[in-house]
Order: structure tokens, then sequence, then C-alpha cells
């Protein structure tokens, strides 16, 4: 089988004929994998800093959708979603024809659902919905601030916010990005000032994506008693705030942790059929296996929004 094998911390990897995965005890499965996600985790993994080493050589990848090809009776024929048990980050992940999975770290999913969307939407959907429903609570009539608001969690916060019936005020870094802002925001901000933000009226939730020092540059835009929900750090990992501003206005802080939050499996079967109907929109960009080089150097970039997928 084809798969992409890491032989050397902080590289990209290259593509290689490899033996099909083997079946070392119960409980696992083989999966031919359709979709496979390129995630900034897989990146992070693929450094050798992260908190996950696993042993060189090894095969990146944290998510994807396939089907059951050997393995359970119950499962063989079934498509699925493969995140978790490991893959990807104690053991050989998703950037192959075929990967050996153990049977708990399987998710089914629908037969028509797009693949790439399928294998890509489960981290930023589930965020999303942490952030707005049980970690901001975002309740009907409140201003929420959106920042980052043209990625794949921020245009997701966006909608949800939308659609529990808060007044979205998207906040995005230049006008091409506003262009990508979802139709469900009110209004959308190209890198206002706090003030210009303010004089729109104060927020109740500021839904950062984008970490570094907004909520100190947006603190006096939000309303006293209103809410910070922290859920991402690439434009900065730390947060310099002046605590008697911070205490005055009494603003609570939230993160949203994923490790130990538990998003329930009928959420995300919830959130992947309003994905998959329409009623949710993910960008999702895919390119072909043989490119994988390039997925991985768009990702490192930066490069464009919304999610990213090889397809085998």
């Amino acid at each position: 089988m084809l798969a992409a094998r890491l032989h050397t911390w902080n590289t990209a990897p290259g593509l290689e004929e490899t033996a099909d995965p083997l079946l070392p005890g119960g409980g696992e499965v083989t999966v031919e994998v359709e979709a496979a996600a390129v995630t900034h985790l897989d990146l992070t993994v693929m450094t050798g800093t992260f908190a996950h080493r696993p042993a060189l050589p090894f095969t990146p990848g944290t998510a994807g959708v396939g089907t059951v090809v050997e393995g359970g009776a119950a499962l063989l024929g079934r498509r699925v979603l493969v995140r978790g048990g490991g893959i990807g980050l104690e053991r050989d992940g998703t950037w192959a024809e075929r990967v050996a999975v153990p049977a708990g770290a399987l998710r089914e999913v629908p037969q028509d659902a797009d693949a790439a969307l399928a294998a890509t939407c489960y981290s930023p959907v589930t965020t999303a919905w942490s952030a707005v429903e049980a970690v901001g609570r975002v309740e009907k009539g409140e201003r929420v601030l959106v920042t980052g608001a043209a990625g794949a969690v921020g245009s997701l916060c966006v909608q949800l916010a939308a659609r529990a019936g808060a007044h979205v005020v998207a906040v995005v870094r230049d006008e091409g990005a506003a262009g990508a802002v979802p139709d469900a925001a009110h209004e959308v901000l190209v890198r206002p000032t706090c003030d210009e933000a303010a004089g729109k009226g104060e927020a109740d939730v500021l839904l950062d994506t984008v970490g570094g020092n907004t909520v100190p540059d947006f603190l006096q835009a939000m309303r006293p008693g209103g809410r910070a929900v922290l859920i991402g750090y690439v434009a900065g990992t730390t947060l310099r705030v002046d605590l008697p501003a911070l205490m005055a206005r009494d603003i609570a802080l939230l993160p949203v942790n994923m490790v130990r939050r538990h998003v329930p499996a009928e959420v995300f079967d919830r959130l992947l059929g309003d994905l998959t109907g329409g009623r949710l929109a993910l960008r999702t960009t895919a390119l072909p296996f043989e490119r994988i080089a390039e997925a991985v150097e768009t990702r490192r970039k930066g490069g464009g929004r919304g999610t990213l997928a090889v397809l085998m």
C-alpha cells in the first residue's frame, strides 16, 4: 500500500510503498482510507516536540474517513470516521491507503457524506459547538464578537451563534477574509480598533479563535459582566491583560479545552447532518494523496481557509 512516512522530525513525509498494516490484537480492524485530514495537530506531532512522540519512521494523520475491510464482522463494510485511539499520535495514522484502528476509535458516518468534509469536520465543528453552547452559553438577543470569523472554527462559531439567536459581529484581518465570512453574520468588521467595535455596541460575548492580545484589545468593547471564550492562539500563545481593567469590567475568561471536554456522539451526528444537509457550511479543500507534501506546506504556511484533506 502507499503511505506517507516520516523519517526525520520537522520534515515533510515522503510517499512509500509499504506492507498492509497488521492487526496485532483483538478489537482492531483495517480501514481502507478514502480521505485523510491534514491538520495543525498533525504538523505539531511531526515536529517531534509534542507530548506524543511516536517512534520513527512513522505515518502521520490523526483523522480520516474510510471503509472497514478487515476485522470485526459487525463492522465490515461500514463507512467510518477514524479519530482517537492514539491514531497519528502513538501509532501509525491515516496518511496511508489502509490503517489499523482500534474499534473504539471509529464512528459510523453516512454513505452520502462528502469524504473530505467528513474526514476534517470533527475538530472544528465540535470546538465551535463547545465554544458557543457548552462554554459560552450564547443566548438569544446577545451581541457576540467572533474573531477569525473566516477560519474553520470561526465561521462555524458565527453560524452557531446566529442560530442561537445572537446578533453576530464577525471580526477579520483583511478584506479578503471579509469575503469568506458566512452570510449568517450580521456585521463584518475589518481590523477594528476597540473604539470602533465599542461604537457599534458593547458585546456580551467574545468568541476568540485568534489569541494573542485579542482580549485586552477588545476589553473595553465588552459589556461589564460579559464572557470571553478562549478558543485558539494562532496570533500568539501569551495573554497579557491589565488585571484592574479586567476586574473592573468583570469579564469571565472561559477556555475551551477540547482534550478534557466530552462531546456527546449524538451532538456530532447532528452537526454532521447539518453540514451534509447544507444547514451549516464549512469550506473544505481536497488534494490528491500524491500531493501530500503540498498539503502539508499549505497547512504549515496557513494558506487556504477552512479544512484541508487528501483523497486516496
